[in-house]
């Protein structure tokens, strides 16, 4: 625990204290769980200038920032300010900062009028749950969260508690008996919460009622005043009755006067007035209005009362949950539906009454579902529940909302009448309809949905029905500063509109908070999962607003996600999954994110034009409109939300950047190890890089060998850059390293080429050889465009015809040996056409010089491919068992060969076809076929290699990354392998073949295509 230096100062944040705050968060991990994130200055200070924090107080030991308590608007329910975030330093924990903290952000909300205050943690906080309670909050008891909620605002708010309040200490004297459980005294359904106070010569306690959010009995040293109700369920529009109760404990007679009218869905009027002795009761009938059914998260429907004590008022509340006798929802389990099919939908059935009963359930007759039955009849205990299948056939698609007449009739005989809508989606393909059902505005289109809850305007979009998606847009802003207004607002119009392919919904808002200015949020889905959604913000008022802005803030649960980070595409694809909060908005590079999760492939896309980064655990989408005069209008930049429509992370990219085509990107790692040069260099250290795309330092050590380099917090690095001696190496070595930090323990594994000797090369009758000291090519473009034979320390690896073309299973004429050709071209059609060849000395992307063969053929004969001039290049370094293989098109004779596609095949065999094996690893087991022994067509994955009876190495063949899966058949007379890659290109990326006596993995072969030509 730190040592105080001076009194703990508690001061308003501004920019000047953002490079202490970032300080402040990086040395509180451990007390959010061990979160490694890095916070910076500018982090802060974005992050605050695009809060909804009305006050941002901050705990100041002298110059250092050591605690940090926000406080805005409660976002879920009116009536409320809310701590967003309340965090103490680690190491000044013990000191009171929080409780000071909290005082502080609690005597505001009293200075500004609010009734309450409430925070969320989490139920595991046993620390600060206890401070909490102290300080007035209580913990409400809901599975779905873990809410505070403080009253203290209201109790010294309340004129008939501030003659009490100015003889009591309301933190000091309070007696409330403080536990790390959920509040609360339950009774006929309603949940009670209860300050008391007590010192030597006053006590007093109050209690409130949880949904109302409101005091529903007063204890003095004089009196005793509550509301009391039968029941916290009311059915509706039946009438129920409640009462006010004053107790007089003094000697003299109090005046008592109360009165209420109508709120809102609650219908009453009632005023009372005179003086009590000992006991007044007074009682007022009331019913509530059909409605939507209450949340837990928003203050209920509620009986008011103001009321006078001796002149001193007060305000008494009781919240309701309005019902009817039985709660009906209906259901279709699957996600299309099939016209003129029987089939059905559940309807769950909830008795709402204390005593059984019998429901019988009355269908309208409708055109769109005929039901087999239109009356059902089912039998319910008390407060029990049962679903009933219903038969129906649906003639037409669309949203099926009918109005069911049910009637409850009790044991006793009495009946009760009442409507209620159900609705169901009853989706098709190509089918473009919305509805409104109890909770959610809905959009579909064919598979796809789009749902809008009502209570926040939280939007989820999928192609199925279930209830649980992994990304949602959460409720637009507008600002600065930004407010939470339309959390708790209701649209002004909700609207539908079907277009050619598409359909829109419109959800138009009305801002209070910046007058004038109305927005439409728009929704756009498109039959092939597509969404589209847009803002436009109009000023309808009279005001210039002088910097407006739109935030669209996002939560996507994400597995398996591609970033564009740092100028590369990092694929966070390890079992850790990403958090938004990890990522560093400096360092996101493009316009899009992409994941491949069990909810299929989703690709987001942003416009160029506006700003996107992370925020805590949300990512934000923000457009800047600038000024809005009277009458001007703006337009937000359109998001798109992919759901499966694109399948690969390349045509997203390509979509998201606007292009015809992008080439498939070779993702990194979120932690990776590389070798600075995969090819090394004579009497060089080896330079190695090790880098994380999260935003945590690197803390912890980095063993390669027997060297040990240590990388710490302090550092302050994402990336850490280390030598170490050559040693001695093969031409193709594995070097091993582990990083051991950061809570992981991380293996990698990296390839080193190491060149020595020399390349020959030469001609021999019309035969070009090249030889690097291990591989031997041979080529002869009069006999084929290709090469014929290649030797790997004495062993040869291709079938071929040479000198003379032969037939040979499906083939004729058949040559063997490699080549690459356009697509569709045989081997006739290639013979009409004349090819040379020649050594060539090319230089790679890093340097390095490789010798080999460079075979050009010109077409003059082939109608389609007339004037076209293509070279495959076969190149070596010396002394490595590496060939590397790529085409480049000289002259295109003006074809366009974007949708091209060309085959590099070979024919695998060597002495004795039999001899050869081919190994394939599937994601059950691994798995061997020999070649020459029946017909086998196979698809070849990363780890696929090839062995030789009569030969120690292995084959392995490595496809550029624009190649599909590597295709391999064999009979009894051949094996040949064929990669197919696309045709757009000058140069083709280079595919490469390794022969190694060690077991590979894909993975770690895969690093060859750093080489580019």
């Amino acid at each position: 625990m730190a040592q105080l230096n001076k009194v703990i100062q508690i001061e308003r944040y501004h920019e000047g204290f953002a490079a202490g705050v970032a300080k402040m968060w990086n040395l509180s991990r451990d007390g959010w769980g061990g979160d490694t994130r890095v916070m910076t200055e500018e982090q802060v200070k974005k992050k605050e200038a695009n809060s909804d924090n009305i006050e941002l107080y901050l705990a100041l030991d002298g110059e250092e920032v050591v605690g940090y308590c926000g406080l805005s608007e409660y976002k879920e329910d009116t009536g409320s300010l809310y701590i967003p975030l309340l965090n103490v330093r680690t190491d000044y924990h013990g000191h009171k900062i929080g409780k000071k903290l909290l005082l502080q952000a609690l005597e505001k909300t009293v200075e500004l009028g609010w009734p309450r205050l409430d925070l969320y943690t989490w139920a595991g906080n046993t620390k600060a749950v206890p401070l909490y309670k102290k300080c007035g909050f209580f913990w409400e008891d809901r599975d779905d969260s873990t809410h505070l909620m403080n009253f203290i605002p209201q109790v010294l708010n309340t004129p008939l508690l501030k003659p009490v309040f100015e003889k009591l200490d309301w933190y000091g004297d309070s007696t409330r008996l403080i536990e790390v459980k959920p509040d609360g005294t339950k009774e006929n359904g309603f949940t009670f919460y209860e300050y008391s106070w007590q010192n030597a010569g006053t006590s007093a306690r109050v209690q409130f009622e949880r949904t109302s959010r409101g005091i529903s009995l007063i204890e003095t040293d004089d009196f005793i005043l509550q509301m009391k109700l039968a029941d916290h369920e009311v059915i509706q529009e039946e009438e129920r009755e409640f009462e006010i109760t004053v107790v007089n404990k003094g000697d003299a007679p109090i005046s008592f006067k109360a009165d209420g009218a109508d709120s809102r869905r609650v219908k009453y009027d009632f005023n009372a007035e005179g003086m009590v002795d000992d006991k007044s009761t007074i009682s007022a009938t009331f019913t509530v209005e059909k409605g939507e059914e209450p949340s837990n998260w928003r203050t209920h429907p509620s009986i008011k009362a103001t009321v006078w004590i001796n002149g001193l008022e007060c305000e008494l509340k009781l919240g309701i949950f309005p019902i009817n006798p039985a709660k009906i929802e209906a259901s279709y389990s699957g996600n299309l539906s099939f016209l003129e099919k029987e089939t059905s939908m559940n309807v769950e059935i909830s008795n709402n009454l204390n005593e059984d009963a019998v429901f019988e359930l009355n269908f309208p007759q409708d055109e769109q579902v005929v039901l087999a039955n239109q009356t059902f009849t089912v039998e319910i205990p008390a407060r029990g529940r049962k679903t009933l299948s219903v038969p129906l056939t649906v003639k037409q698609h669309g949203f099926y909302k009918p109005e069911l007449k049910i009637t409850a009739t009790k044991a006793d005989g009495q009946k009760l009448t009442f409507l209620q809508e159900v609705s169901v989606s009853f989706k098709g393909l190509g089918e473009r309809f919305g509805g409104e059902s109890k909770d959610f505005w809905h959009i579909f289109n064919g598979l796809g949905q789009i749902n809008v809850r009502k209570r926040d305007l939280l939007t989820s979009a999928a192609r199925n029905n279930k209830k649980n998606q992994p990304l949602a847009f959460l409720t637009p802003k507008l600002g600065k500063p930004y407010s939470l207004e339309f959390t708790k607002k209701k649209p002004s119009s909700v609207t539908w509109e079907i277009n050619d392919s598409s359909i829109d919904m419109k959800i138009c808002l009305e801002s209070a908070e910046m007058e004038g200015l109305h927005l439409t949020q728009t929704y756009r889905l498109f039959g092939d999962g597509i969404i589209h959604t847009w803002a436009e913000v109009e000023n309808k008022g009279e005001s210039v607003h002088p910097d407006v802005a739109f935030s669209q803030p996002v939560y996507h649960e994400m597995e398996r996600v591609y970033f564009p980070l740092d100028g590369e595409v990092v694929h966070f694809s390890e079992n850790r999954i990403m958090e938004i909060g990890e990522l560093e908005t400096e360092r996101i590079t493009g316009n899009w994110y992409f994941t491949e999760g069990h909810s299929g492939p989703i690709g987001l896309a942003w416009s160029e034009s506006s700003n996107a980064g992370p925020e805590s655990w949300q990512f934000i989408i923000e457009d800047q409109f600038g000024k809005l005069v009277p009458g001007a209008k703006a337009v937000s930049g359109t998001i798109t939300l992919s759901l499966g429509a694109f399948q690969n992370v390349e045509e997203f990219i390509a979509y998201a950047e606007q292009v015809p085509i992008r080439k498939k990107p070779e993702p990194t790692s979120d932690l990776c190890f590389k070798a600075d040069q995969l090819v090394t260099k004579p009497d060089t250290d080896l330079a190695f890089t090790l880098k994380t795309h999260r935003n945590s330092y690197l803390d912890g050590t980095i063993t390669i060998g027997d060297e040990i380099h240590a990388v710490t917090a302090d550092m302050e690095k994402t990336s850490h850059s280390m030598t170490v001696p050559t040693g001695a190496l093969q031409p193709v070595s594995i070097l091993e390293a582990t990083y051991a930090g950061n809570g992981t323990e991380a293996r990698f594994k990296e390839l080193l080429i190491s060149p020595s000797g020399s390349v020959t090369a030469g001609t021999e009758d019309g035969t070009f050889i090249i030889d690097n000291g291990i591989i031997t090519l041979k080529a002869d473009p009069a006999f084929y465009p290709g090469i014929y034979s290649m030797e790997v320390n004495g062993h040869e690896w291709l079938a071929n015809s040479y000198p003379e073309l032969t037939a040979k299973s499906w083939w004729n004429p058949w040559a063997g040996g490699m080549k690459t050709v356009p697509n569709g071209i045989n081997t006739f059609s290639l013979l009409k056409e004349k090819s040379h060849a020649e050594v060539v000395e090319l230089t790679d992307s890093e340097g390095n010089k490789w010798t080999g063969l460079a075979i050009s053929t010109e077409f003059k004969e082939h109608k389609q491919w007339k004037d076209v001039q293509y070279a495959q290049y076969y190149l070596m370094l010396p002394g490595v068992p590496v060939v590397a293989s790529f085409t480049e098109v000289k002259d295109a004779g003006g074809k366009n060969l974007a949708d091209e596609i060309w085959i590099t095949d070979m024919f695998v065999g060597g002495s004795e076809l039999t001899d050869v094996r081919i190994s394939v690893s599937d994601s059950q087991q691994g798995h061997a076929y020999y070649a020459g022994s029946e017909e086998i067509p196979l698809l070849l994955d990363g780890d696929s290699y090839f062995s030789s009876n009569s030969c120690d190495d292995r084959f392995y063949m490595i496809p550029n990354n624009d190649a599909s899966p590597t295709d391999a058949y064999t009979n009894k007379e051949v094996l040949q392998l064929v990669s197919r890659h696309k045709g757009d290109f000058e140069k083709s990326a280079p595919l490469f073949l390794l022969f190694d006596e060690r077991r590979l993995t894909g993975d770690l072969l895969k690093k060859l295509r750093r080489v580019q030509f």
